[in-house]
């Protein structure tokens, strides 16, 4: 019980805020925009993570075949084009997010803030 109530004391409640940006303004257009920009920067992020497990899993890979090659040239070879593609992979993936920044600029929309873009782009559209 003790060990309880130092949590709470600790994080304070565990009920969720009643005034939140999810609940807030959820049937207007601001709301949807909130909602919007927060499922396009939630894939972003998601498909950033995935892209750099699926990399330190192709790395490992790679690494264990080299490993366990034994010495065969051929094997070796699979392996180090594997984590050369690995690498190349990843800074494909670091590198368009500054793409899609230069890509916005040409633009003219900040693709990386796309709640102001949105907005911004909704405004001219229905006012």
């Amino acid at each position: 019980m003790i060990a309880q109530l130092t949590r709470l004391a600790q994080f304070g409640s565990f009920e969720p805020p009643v005034d939140n940006k999810f609940t807030q303004d959820a049937g207007t257009r601001d709301g949807a925009l909130t909602s919007l920009e927060l499922l396009i920067s939630h894939a972003f992020g998601v498909l950033t993570v995935f892209g750099g497990l699926f990399f330190v899993v192709t790395f490992l890979i790679a690494g264990i075949n080299w490993i366990t090659a034994g010495g065969d040239t051929g094997k070796i070879e699979k392996a180090r084009i594997s984590m050369i593609q690995g690498v190349i992979g990843l800074v494909v993936l670091v590198a368009a997010y500054a793409v899609i920044g230069v890509v916005g600029s040409i633009v003219g929309l900040d693709l990386l803030n796309p709640k102001e873009s949105l907005g911004a782009l909704v405004e001219r559209i229905a006012p």
